[in-house]
């Protein structure tokens, strides 16, 4: 996977669900099961910003497009 910007998934998902974001726990899964596209380091997990914004939301599209 291309990386680009990257932020930290704490810092995303306060920034993304603006209220009250799901628990970090749901989000890890995400990152994991691959619903956003998600980088870890060390043990840390980054969202890939500039991924996220060419995802069309379509999951099939995206997997063709390589998302």
């Amino acid at each position: 996977m291309k990386t680009g910007k990257l932020m930290e998934l704490e810092q995303w998902s306060r920034a993304r669900f603006e209220g009250s974001p799901p628990s970090p726990t749901t989000v890890r899964r995400w990152c994991r099961e691959g619903h956003v596209p998600a980088k870890k380091i060390g043990g840390t997990w980054f969202i890939d910003l500039d991924a996220e914004r060419r995802q069309t939301g379509n999951e099939l599209a995206d997997s063709v497009l390589g998302m």
